[in-house]
Parts: structure tokens; C-alpha cells; sequence
């Protein structure tokens, strides 16, 4: 019997809903994609704000791709601008708005309530929590019905940096001074060797003992007769 795998939801910025959509869905929170940064995620979420930041994620070709669950502010339209449909639903296999709950607004810890929005029946919700809950039904059915769920791992999506490029330096030729004349340096011819004849140099003869005794013989031979 094959198990289905938790949902993985990664959010672009702090706030955007991802911790409370997670707990809505008992789901695992991937926490938030950073600049420069590769991570597996089947929902990213996002303020209405940030849909032009989701339309610039570098998204894996191959389908499934993940599903993009844009959280709603006070007075937001629903749908996205005109000119993010196409760069959007080329990165995400569908969009799904999720309407504001005011009542969730002054909470800190939105995600106890929103963990048991899905375990009530809807005529027992207030009429905002409904259309969340409804949106929270649409969102988990493109998630069933995209496939997401039957692969190992979610898809892998990566976040551009936002940092301006470094300048490449470029070095700097100095234009040659065309007043300056060119003078040549002679090199004189090198002269030519002459060899130069040595004398064979004969090697010295050491005394020998008898030489030595009869020098002092001589010697002191010349010192008697002087005397």
C-alpha cells in the first residue's frame, strides 16, 4: 500500500502565509526560498504584492510543475495583473487566490485556527472562513489532480539574485605618443675570441733527503773555514 507524501509549501517573504497555509494543510513547511537559493517546494505562496518576484522563479521544465497559492490582503483583487498571467502560468501549474480572514489579523499564532478550518462544516464557519475554506479545497484538489503528490520529491524551483551585477574592469590602453621618434639601439658585433698559447708548465720537483744533507754539509763546511 503506497503512502501519499506531505505537501511541501515554500513561502518568497516573511508574512506571505506560508507557516498557516502549511498548518492548514498539514503540511511540511519548507519556510522561505532566499535569493540565490534552490529548494523543492509543491505550493510557493505569496502576497499579491510579490507576484511579480513568483514570475521570475526558475522553475524545473518538466511537469508537474508547483502550484502558486497568492494570500490575499484587505481590498486585493483576486486575479493577477494583466501582464503576469502568461509568465506566470508558464512557472506554476495553476494560481489560487486565498481570501483575507480579518479575524486572523490580530493573532499571533494564526495557524492553531487554521489547522480546524478544514474539520468544520462549512455552515458552522463565518462567511470569511468559508470562502477561505473553499479556496483551501480548491488548492488541495489542483494539488491531487496535478500529480505533485505521486513523485518522490517536489519539483525544484530557484530564486534569482537581486543584487546588481559586478562591473567587469577593463584595462586601459594608453595612446602612444606618435611626437616621440623611435630610436633604434645598435648592438655592436661581438668580437672574436683569439686563443691565446700557454706555456706548458712543468711540475716541481721536491728535494730529495741526499740533496737536502749534503746543502748542509756545504754549509757548514764554508762556516769552519771561515773561522
Amino acid at each position: 500500500m503506497s503512502t501519499v507524501r506531505k505537501p511541501v509549501i515554500v513561502g518568497l517573504a516573511a508574512g506571505d502565509g506560508a507557516t498557516t497555509l502549511a498548518a492548514a494543510l498539514h503540511a511540511h513547511d519548507g519556510g522561505r526560498l532566499e535569493a540565490r537559493a534552490a529548494r523543492g517546494a509543491d505550493i510557493v505562496v505569496c502576497r499579491r504584492a510579490s507576484l511579480r518576484q513568483a514570475a521570475t522563479l526558475v522553475c524545473a521544465p518538466a511537469r508537474p510543475r508547483p502550484i502558486l497559492a497568492v494570500t490575499l490582503g484587505p481590498g486585493d483583487e483576486p486575479e493577477p495583473a494583466d501582464g503576469l498571467h502568461h509568465p506566470l502560468h508558464q512557472r506554476f501549474e495553476t494560481v489560487v487566490a486565498l481570501p483575507h480572514v480579518a479575524e486572523w489579523h490580530h493573532l499571533t499564532k494564526t495557524h492553531y485556527d487554521a489547522a480546524a478550518v478544514l474539520a468544520q462544516p462549512p455552515e458552522q464557519l463565518t462567511s470569511p472562513l468559508r470562502e477561505h475554506a473553499a479556496a483551501l479545497r480548491a488548492l488541495v484538489a489542483a494539488l491531487v489532480g496535478s500529480g505533485l503528490l505521486a513523485r518522490p520529491v517536489p519539483p525544484l524551483l530557484a530564486r534569482p539574485s537581486t543584487d546588481l551585477p559586478r562591473a567587469i574592469p577593463v584595462p586601459v590602453m594608453r595612446p602612444v605618443d606618435r611626437a616621440t621618434q623611435f630610436q633604434p639601439v645598435l648592438i655592436a658585433a661581438p668580437r672574436p675570441v683569439v686563443p691565446v698559447p700557454v706555456s706548458r708548465l712543468e711540475p716541481d720537483l721536491e728535494p730529495d733527503d741526499e740533496a737536502l744533507e749534503a746543502e748542509a754539509i756545504g754549509e757548514a763546511v764554508a762556516v769552519g773555514r771561515a773561522g
